[in-house]
């Protein structure tokens, strides 16, 4: 389907009377065309293609083709450790397939707590997936029935062999082709569509939201940015003008789960104030013993001046259910001592957090 959005003008049916300009309208593989006062744009994203790396679907494989595989490959190389990377290299492996895991930046998980990324990658060598950061792939190709991955890392350069390899590098929005600058709608460098406040577009009556705005590509982004947009359209009085990025959730399914929100331990350096940390092993609930499940941690951080909560992480198994909770008090400016005093049921999971909150409390 091609869809293109324009704007239309129509002539009244008094003559006299100067065409007059209606709004945008979405042309639909050009043979129809549909009218409205606004027009809410979420195409949202593909793959990114690298030069050199390209799909093919069959041996090289995006994110989407992967899901498309009626039989499963004896060896797989994925190179980028991001989290599409990690859930699909957890998912692999779990099936029974030798997994390479490749990864540019100098830990897996780029974008989220370095601590964290190291605590994954550490978990994911343990269920046998080999994982390489700091390393970078130069090329690949078609060798016999199978691929090849030249790579370059910490102790020189070398080759991989594989059935098959899953290039991860990131995503595009998909932006090109809507004629969406013709009217009016500005695009960053990237592509990405630039909204105002309600996710308006610089052109009245066209709104975006999702993976062709430059906010997180999560899908519950793009959930809370339609409501934020539909309010606007229909003039009610909505509490939040744009999804705060501080507040917003990353959700990684692998096992052990990864979540997070707000200041992440690589970016203290850089905040200018006496920044606090306080952490406490999932060893310590007894409901992680019970359930087989000790392994992991919750990281918290707060401003030591007025005991803000600047963000938290979690890994662990059920980390993405449990984040919420420190994410809720955070952004409500309750404090870790809120949640201390708070009784939590035992034995559950959440009583990590509350040994966090404690921690911090007692070193106050």
């Amino acid at each position: 389907m091609v869809l293109k959005v324009s704007l239309i003008k129509r002539r009244l049916r008094s003559s006299k009377v100067r065409p007059q300009l209606l709004g945008p309208v979405v042309s639909v593989d050009g043979k129809k065309t549909l009218m409205a006062k606004s027009i809410l744009v979420a195409t949202g994203s593909q793959p990114l293609k690298v030069p050199g790396f390209e799909f093919d679907e069959e041996r090289i494989l995006s994110s989407t083709g992967i899901l498309s595989l009626t039989e499963l490959p004896k060896r797989l190389v994925i190179l980028g450790a991001g989290a599409i990377g990690c859930e699909f290299g957890f998912v692999m492996n779990s099936f029974g397939v030798d997994v390479t895991l490749v990864e540019a930046a100098k830990h897996i998980l780029p974008t989220e707590d370095q601590e964290v990324g190291g605590l994954l990658m550490r978990s994911l060598t343990d269920q046998g997936l080999t994982v390489l950061d700091n390393t970078t792939a130069i090329s690949l190709s078609k060798i016999g029935v199978g691929i090849a991955v030249d790579i370059r890392g910490p102790d020189g350069n070398r080759t991989i062999n594989a059935d098959k390899a899953l290039v991860v590098f990131g995503r595009k929005p998909n932006t090109k082709g809507l004629g969406l600058q013709e009217m009016g709608v500005q695009l960053d460098s990237k592509g990405y569509v630039q909204v105002r406040d309600g996710q308006q577009t610089d052109s009245v009556g066209i709104y975006a939201i999702g993976d062709i705005t430059a906010t997180p590509a999560l899908a519950h982004v793009a959930s809370r940015e339609g409501e934020i947009a539909i309010d606007h359209i229909i003039g009610r009085r909505a509490k939040e003008t744009g999804v705060n990025v501080k507040l917003v959730p990353s959700a990684i399914y692998c096992e052990p789960q990864v979540a997070g929100f707000g200041l992440r331990e690589q970016d203290i350096a850089a905040c200018g104030f006496k920044v606090g940390k306080v952490s406490y092993p999932y060893i310590a609930a007894g409901k992680s013993t019970a359930i087989g499940r000790p392994e992991g941690l919750v990281k918290i951080f707060i401003d030591e001046t007025s005991g803000e909560i600047l963000g938290a992480h979690i890994i662990g198994h059920n980390a993405t259910e449990m984040i919420h909770e420190i994410l809720l008090a955070s952004s409500t400016e309750l404090l870790l001592a809120d949640i201390s005093n708070m009784v939590h049921a035992h034995p559950t999971l959440s009583e990590v957090i509350v040994g966090a909150s404690k921690q911090e409390v007692n070193n106050r």
